[in-house]
């Protein structure tokens, strides 16, 4: 069988074009189980470590709608003691579907998260779209510096956080923060 260290449900499908490539080229079952099992995880791409009891979901290299989406199972699927939470910061260069984009985001944290904090110019559509979904926890900041502040609040040992924005919002930062 293959494995790889890869998280999120939308990576078998990578690793099924990978296997399938890697076959066409002639590569053998052996090679292509030991390349799939030491793929390295990108930097800030799905990332998971743990610091005093809390996981960190670090993917906070860039955001869309689908790539939030996929975080948000990601983070549903993991084995948590405690809450799971999530920071969710803005998606960039989404034009004319960005306010779409951050509501649906909220949307969907409501199904599977404890608690929210959005973070940036569209936040309070994120938060505001989460609430009306349902989610209790959910609230609106301008920075991360105010994100930190709140999850130092919220989090305790066992909790699970996901960090999820587009690269200018830096949320790689609050891991370092907490």
């Amino acid at each position: 069988g293959y494995t790889t260290p890869l998280l999120g449900r939308h990576q078998a499908a990578n690793a099924t074009l990978a296997i399938a490539a890697a076959a066409e080229l002639g590569l053998n079952v052996e090679t292509i189980a030991r390349g799939l099992a030491e793929c390295p995880a990108p930097a800030m791409r799905l990332q998971l470590s743990k610091k005093n009891g809390v996981r960190w979901l670090n993917d906070a290299y860039n955001a869309n709608a689908d790539s939030v989406k996929a975080a948000l199972e990601t983070l549903a699927s993991l084995e948590v003691k405690g809450k799971r939470y999530a920071v969710l910061g803005d998606m960039a260069e989404l034009g004319d579907h960005a306010v779409s984009a951050h509501r649906e985001a909220g949307e969907q944290a409501a199904v599977t998260l404890d608690g929210l904090i959005a973070v940036g110019d569209l936040a309070a559509i994120t938060a505001t779209a989460a609430i009306e979904a349902g989610l209790a926890k959910a609230e609106a900041v301008a920075d991360v510096n105010e994100a930190a502040s709140m999850l130092r609040d919220w989090l305790q040992s066992g909790d699970a956080v996901l960090l999820k924005a587009s690269r200018a919002a830096r949320l790689e930062q609050l891991e370092d923060l907490i």
